[in-house]
């Protein structure tokens, strides 16, 4: 599992390289229940391949590797623009001393990130063209965002830009990670020559160097225990063999992951920081534990090994499980005093790691409720204007800006004939709730179908257009490429409105058969809806007309999606100079409903159309099949 913040950082290098609408496609794509990342959470290993994959998919470029050396490198420098870069400095005074202790970085995170399983590094060998690295890891096939993560080591923190890493050998397996890496880069410190002359000393005799170091272990080549410090002695019950025994029987190793043999200690084990953990059982009880850190030393005249190691204490519960006191401990470090202050920072570790879970639940519940929030004005704005439209409204277009010119539209119009006789008859509350059932009953037949409703007219007239589309890229050239890219980008974050909107149109009817067969299903639904006037069905007129016409966003502070054209106003004609009752349609209509013969019309006659020539008019009579537009 990995810890939120590494998440993070590939969160982070996605938005600076790619940006935003790019890594909330990852989001839908990957599945991803947020956007953001909890830091102390943890999430699964796979998610990182999941999105490099992702990645090679919306780019069509580059491979797994090319992404995960790309995240690796991100992750330093996420850190370091983060002001963490003053841990990576001390590490080392160069890149060769920063990796001998990759791994003691990091195990100083085990108390921030107790969970933490982190991969191992180890040098092997080196000179002065590099050195050879091993990489182990639980987890698979991260290897390369290793790899970036040291470039970005050498570059940003050593001004090391020539740095070359090849893997040498890869002994991964299905379960864990084992790479040999060489780092070629100017290892001028390897070997450097000191021209200090130390002053010689007293050799020091057994007494004298087991009492300055209690906790030590010194070993044969056969690394049996020659001898040990009475501080390790003393957790052992006193008839458990100790000297003569084998290393490998009395602790196991821990960490790093090698095979304990002297000739590998000899050739780079000294670089190493060792952590054994006991096999036997100690003094205060078997299923006591206790842990030693620390360095092999060759002792060459002996031709012995030397482990200088601590144990690794934390609360003063550690202590009470493995039988030490403090007066065991080195009075020269600060172990006494981590221990002494230890129990209340639990303590306090503990009361925030409290807290931290509550507000890890508030932050759930309210990312939850912006989640609906935001499905709910989406879903407001969506009916308001063209969802092409909202969505560049809500990639920050300007509003003014956002005018197209939609090539082929049908618009309806219908007119409610009776709103004065309700006016007349009824107070205003009465004669709105009337006038309001039959829009609602327009407006959930209307949703059935592939139409935007544009607005309600004063006159009672409601309007309704079919066939618009996204033309960004065609009316504003300066910028379209811009605005068409975030409008599909958009797009592809609302799959479902746009699978939805295709549902309503199975039989792909253009967008004039589309209003066809919407009046139709209108002008039969209106029979049961019935003035409580007149106590007979509404008198309806039906009009509509098919051809161009210019569309966008109208005023500052009320935004309203309008249209305009001679298109809107013959459609408006057709609808005033129709019968109650019946389904006026332009000659253009006509010419697009005649062509698959789905509809069956009559010859009205000519009509005198404003500041135009007379055109022919037709009758909307029916259906020559049954055109479902939705799935059952």
């Amino acid at each position: 599992m990995l810890y939120g913040i590494v998440m993070d950082t590939i969160r982070d290098g996605i938005l600076r390289s790619y940006g935003a609408i790019m890594w909330k496609r990852i989001v839908k794509e990957v599945n991803l229940p947020f956007e953001t990342f909890e830091f102390y959470s943890r999430y699964d290993d796979n998610l990182l391949i999941k999105i490099c994959d992702c990645m090679i998919e919306i780019l069509n470029d580059g491979t797994r590797d090319t992404y995960l050396e790309f995240f690796g490198t991100n992750f330093i420098h996420y850190f370091y623009r983060c002001g963490f870069d003053k841990i990576l400095r001390v590490a080392g005074r160069t890149l060769r001393d920063f990796l001998f202790v990759i791994d003691e970085l990091h195990d100083s995170n085990r108390y921030i990130f107790p969970q933490m399983k982190h991969p191992l590094f180890h040098v092997t060998e080196e000179n002065e063209k590099g050195a050879t690295l091993i990489y182990k890891s639980m987890r698979h096939g991260l290897t390369h965002f290793a790899i970036g993560g040291l470039k970005a080591v050498a570059s940003v923190i050593y001004n090391q830009n020539d740095i070359h890493i090849i893997v040498q050998h890869d002994f991964s397996t299905n379960d864990y990670s084992q790479v040999f890496i060489w780092v070629q880069f100017d290892n001028k410190n390897y070997k450097t020559k000191r021209l200090f002359n130390f002053p010689s000393l007293p050799d020091l005799s057994v007494t004298t160097f087991f009492q300055v170091f209690p906790f030590s272990i010194l070993m044969n080549s056969s690394l049996r225990i020659h001898h040990m410090g009475k501080n390790i002695m003393k957790i052992f019950p006193d008839d458990t063999p100790l000297i003569g025994q084998l290393l490998n029987d009395v602790f196991q190793i821990i960490q790093p992951g090698i095979f304990f043999e002297w000739d590998k200690i000899l050739s780079y084990g000294q670089y190493i920081v060792f952590m054994m953990e006991n096999r036997l059982p100690l003094r205060i009880g078997s299923s006591s534990r206790i842990r030693l850190k620390g360095q092999m030393k060759y002792i060459q005249n002996k031709n012995m090994l030397w482990f200088l190691c601590h144990p690794v204490l934390e609360i003063v519960d550690d202590m009470i499980s493995t039988g030490l006191h403090l007066t065991d401990l080195s009075l020269f470090d600060n172990t006494n005093g981590l221990l002494i202050t230890g129990t209340s920072q639990q303590q306090q570790l503990e009361e925030i790691t409290l807290r931290q879970n509550v507000w890890r639940r508030k932050a759930s519940y309210i990312r939850k409720k912006l989640s609906t929030s935001h499905k709910t004005n989406q879903s407001l704005l969506y009916s308001t204007m063209p969802k092409h439209i909202a969505r560049l409204l809500q990639s920050g277009v300007q509003v003014n800006s956002i005018n197209e010119c939609q090539p082929f539209v049908s618009i309806m119009f219908i007119n409610v004939m009776d709103l004065k006789t309700l006016t007349d008859h009824l107070d205003a509350t009465h004669a709105i709730t009337y006038l309001n059932n039959v829009v609602i009953l327009f407006d959930a037949i209307a949703d059935k179908y592939d139409v935007f409703k544009v607005e309600i007219r004063a006159d009672a007239s409601y309007m309704a257009v079919a066939g618009i589309h996204d033309q960004a890229c065609i009316t504003r050239p300066s910028n379209g490429s811009q605005l068409s890219l975030m409008s599909s980008a958009n797009g592809e974050e609302d799959d479902k409105e746009e699978n939805d909107d295709q549902k309503k149109n199975l039989f792909e009817l253009n967008s004039t058969e589309i209003i066809a067969a919407l009046s139709l299903e209108l002008l039969q639904a209106s029979e049961d809806i019935h003035n409580p006037i007149t106590n007979k069905p509404f008198d309806l007129k039906f009009g509509f007309h098919s051809g161009m016409a210019i569309g966008g966003i109208i005023g500052i502070r009320n935004y309203q999606y309008c249209l305009f054209g001679d298109t809107v106003k013959i459609a408006s004609q057709m609808m005033t100079t129709g019968e109650v009752g019946r389904i006026h349609v332009s000659q253009t209509a006509y010419s697009h409903l005649v062509k698959d013969r789905r509809f069956t019309l009559e010859y009205r006659g000519q009509m005198n159309i404003e500041d135009s020539e007379p055109i022919d008019t037709f009758w909307l009579t029916g259906s020559t099949a049954i055109l479902p537009t939705t799935k059952n």
